[in-house]
């Protein structure tokens, strides 16, 4: 080939090239064109609300509020779904979700917000919390800024930071025909827990679970987290947990007698108090706590004491005086809890019922929650 040939050619090889990568870089232009018209056509992202209608008290108020601040967000007016009775909140986040929402706000106390985020954990779809409870334990745990006013919880909910959680599930088989004959005898306007439910927070049975329940709705209006220690104290005399403990696989397993079986995914309670200092949200551990209180009123004194030591940062405390009030943790990913009698399970402030074999597991990160 001449050089006039071999340049003909090499030219003509060049041109083919620059015209090929000009159709290529035309067509991605086109096509993220074509995906951006396709966008503006369905519209703006849907904003779901999931809310508990017993928690809200001016809702006008707090619609108006949530909406502006989606507006503002460049999404839809919020689609508003409120909870029920007989679903607390579990059909309502399924049919958010079926809105394929940008975000799904919770309104509600520790319950709702349980509910919700069960049915989120591994959709990928980010949960907005707008707590309105008696305790809001998630939101203190993560840091939101209760105190701010609606409307800056809700710019956090709908635009803030995606953080990665876990979320723990409690669970127990259904009980037998004389299992369920026992449990009428110990509490006949009770039921027995069956079944698996999510916590964010901490689940547990005993003395918590007691409390938990005869805390009663007009009550905690009235008190706000004050209730729960009105309750407690019809319960300081409660009989104690008897129970064999089964950590993880089956490797280590002890027996223990305690006030209450808790299960901690975060630590933090109202007032600066920690029941778990090792607890993290996102550290893919469950937290198992053992609380128990010898000699009457003398050990819940020395518990509450231990919990405020602890709140401070000093894990261990000078062995002047018997000890009478005991927190004891341990870590582990599940935990299978074998009790001798049946005994009332909680779930973030919620009472799920009666049983005898309660499992409790932590998956880790499955959950998108916006913090601040």
């Amino acid at each position: 080939m001449t050089w006039d040939g071999w340049l003909a050619n090499a030219v003509a090889f060049a041109s083919l090239t620059v015209a090929l990568t000009v159709a290529l870089g035309a067509r991605v232009k086109i096509r993220a064109l074509r995906r951006r018209v396709e966008q503006l056509a369905a519209g703006p992202r849907a904003v779901a609300v999931v809310y508990n209608p017993v928690h809200v008290g001016a809702l006008d108020d707090i619609q108006a509020v949530v909406e502006r601040a989606a507006i503002d967000a460049g999404y839809a007016p919020p689609v508003w779904l409120p909870t029920a009775k007989d679903d607390p909140g579990v059909g309502q986040t399924r049919a958010a979700l079926a809105l394929d929402p940008a975000v799904v706000v919770a309104v509600g106390g520790d319950g709702t917000i349980r509910h919700v985020a069960g049915e989120l954990a591994g959709s990928g779809v980010p949960l907005g919390i707008l707590p309105t409870g008696t305790g809001n334990l998630l939101a203190r745990n993560l840091g939101l800024p209760i105190g701010s006013g609606v409307r800056d919880l809700a710019s956090i909910a709908i635009t803030g930071r995606s953080r990665r959680i876990d979320v723990g599930w409690v669970e127990a088989d259904g009980p037998s025909l004389e299992q369920t004959a026992a449990i009428a005898r110990i509490a006949p306007d009770s039921h027995a827990f069956a079944g698996s439910t999510p916590f964010l927070v901490i689940a547990g049975m005993g003395f918590d679970a007691a409390v938990m329940h005869s805390a009663g709705r007009g009550l905690k209006r009235t008190m706000g987290w004050g209730a729960y220690v009105v309750s407690g104290l019809r319960y300081l005399r409660r009989r104690r947990v008897k129970a064999h403990i089964v950590a993880g696989e089956g490797h280590n397993e002890f027996d223990l007698e305690a006030r209450a079986i808790l299960f901690a995914n975060c630590g933090r309670l109202p007032g600066g108090f920690v029941l778990a200092p090792d607890a993290r949200i996102d550290d893919g551990w469950l937290d198992l706590v053992v609380v128990d209180t010898k000699i009457g009123l003398l050990g819940w004194g020395d518990l509450v004491r231990r919990v405020g030591l602890q709140s401070l940062g000093l894990r261990r405390r000078p062995q002047m005086l018997p000890e009478v009030g005991s927190i004891e943790l341990r870590r582990m990913r599940s935990v299978h809890v074998q009790a001798g009698d049946p005994e009332l399970v909680e779930a973030d402030g919620d009472a799920l019922g009666y049983a005898w074999n309660v499992r409790a597991r932590i998956e880790r990160g499955t959950l998108l929650v916006h913090v601040l």
